[in-house]
């Protein structure tokens, strides 16, 4: 079977490398002429994966027999209506897709469902900031459509909403954005699976982000298990279940973000992809269920066997996972720390670093300047807290000045513990 994977970034390399071992051809399509899943694709396309259009063309031409993306918000979107145009199997049709890849569909079926979120207004170019003075500040402005972080800036009035509204705009392809109340959190991720309407919860993490303004919403580490498990657990799955039925998802991998406050647990948004913090490694192995096999089975038209978790609880689970996505400060770089020493680390299960001798590190303003990822694992708190130490203590991106770029990390939300 010939497969089309929209992106050939670090996030869909497990799942281009899983389904060359499964047998099948790989065809990866995205904007660039070189990406990491493009080096060890069966073939490759030039196509825009938010672009439709070049999508279902590119498909055509290759002979697609499936269309999928993991690890990514917007190519949701479109798989859903390529799978559609050509009659491939999809989780989802392009209805439910564009509501969890439009934060304005998205938004409607939250307050129309009763589904505890954040006050928004829906803005765009013709905005009259003068309606907005009575608006609750400070407030978030984002993007409808975008991904990444890309075009977010926390505002504290009406004259800086005016100041950020067009940059915030040129990430949005429909030229909308949303104007949210800004709420004190601590933010928590549900992934799940979803079989014929069945919601099966498999983790709960800890989404850490940085606390800078400018770089709000910007995550740094996932944390499993999360410290909000014990008194939110319950409230996370009667919620994620009720989203499943309000947006009619059907089947297929969910992707859930919940902000935890002074007022209780509220959704901030959802995806049905699997997650980007290589949710693909972990979750199969922590919870026995293998969620990129079930993607894959799922467009492919095989039966996927929930047989290893009808009888789990994702509450018990108290597997010590630590996905550190870490940034650096800006700088050119002389030499980085080699993935085969990061991973003779004890509990390093896998390593990236995402810049290269010779390369410049930009200012971070989004996800899109992270320097890399390390996944690890423990037995115990302090356990997982001390290969944490090590990782960073090992890791070394060195500048011309000779200095160690890294930003270091830590288990985060436990700080206190």
């Amino acid at each position: 079977m010939r497969v089309m994977m929209l992106g050939g970034g670090t996030n869909q390399l497990c799942a281009i490398k899983r389904i060359k071992e499964r047998g099948d051809t790989v065809i990866v399509s995205d904007y660039l002429e070189s990406s990491p899943g493009k080096l060890i694709a069966d073939y490759t396309v030039l196509a825009d994966t938010f672009s439709y259009e070049k999508t279902v063309q590119a498909a055509r031409e290759t002979g697609a027999d499936a269309v999928l993306t993991v690890g990514t918000d917007q190519p949701v979107l479109t798989a859903a209506r390529v799978a559609k145009t050509l009659g491939l199997i999809s989780g989802l049709n392009p209805e439910t897709a564009l509501a969890v890849t439009n934060k304005k569909y998205m938004k409607s079926i939250f307050c129309d469902h009763r589904i505890p979120t954040v006050a928004y207004e829906l803005l765009s170019k013709d905005t009259d900031y003068k309606d907005l003075e009575s608006f609750q500040y400070p407030a978030v402005l984002k993007p409808v459509d975008s991904q990444g972080q890309r075009g977010i800036f926390k505002v504290y009035n009406p004259e800086q909403v005016a100041e950020n509204l067009a940059e915030c705009l040129k990430y949005s392809k429909t030229g909308e954005a949303l104007l949210e109340a800004y709420y004190e959190n601590q933010e928590v991720t549900v992934s799940g699976w979803v079989k014929e309407g069945k919601t099966y919860i498999l983790t709960m993490t800890d989404r850490v982000t940085f606390s800078e303004d400018e770089k709000i919403g910007v995550c740094v580490s996932h944390e499993h298990p999360s410290v909000h498990i014990k008194e939110y657990g319950d409230t996370a799955k009667d919620l994620t279940e009720d989203i499943v039925k309000a947006f009619e998802i059907e089947n297929g991998p969910i992707y859930f973000q919940f902000l935890i406050g002074a007022k209780g647990m509220v959704v901030n948004e959802i995806a049905c992809r699997i997650g980007g913090a290589y949710e693909d490694q972990f979750i199969p192995a922590i919870t026995g269920f293998d969620i990129l096999d079930a993607q894959l089975d799922l467009v492919q038209g095989q039966a996927v066997s929930l047989d290893s978790i009808q009888d789990y609880d994702f509450r018990d689970n108290q597997s010590c996972v630590s996905v550190q996505l870490f940034f650096a400060q800006p700088g050119q770089i002389t030499s980085t720390t080699h993935k085969e020493d990061m991973l003779t680390i004890e509990g390093v299960e896998d390593f990236r670093c995402h810049y290269s001798q010779g390369q410049s590190i930009p200012k971070t303003e989004n996800a899109s300047a992270r320097a890399g990822f390390g996944l690890i694992y423990g037995n115990t708190e302090k356990e997982i807290r001390d290969r944490i130490g090590k990782f960073f203590d090992n890791l070394h991106i060195t500048s011309v000045t000779n200095e160690n770029l890294v930003i270091r990390g830590s288990r985060g939300n436990r700080h206190n513990d």
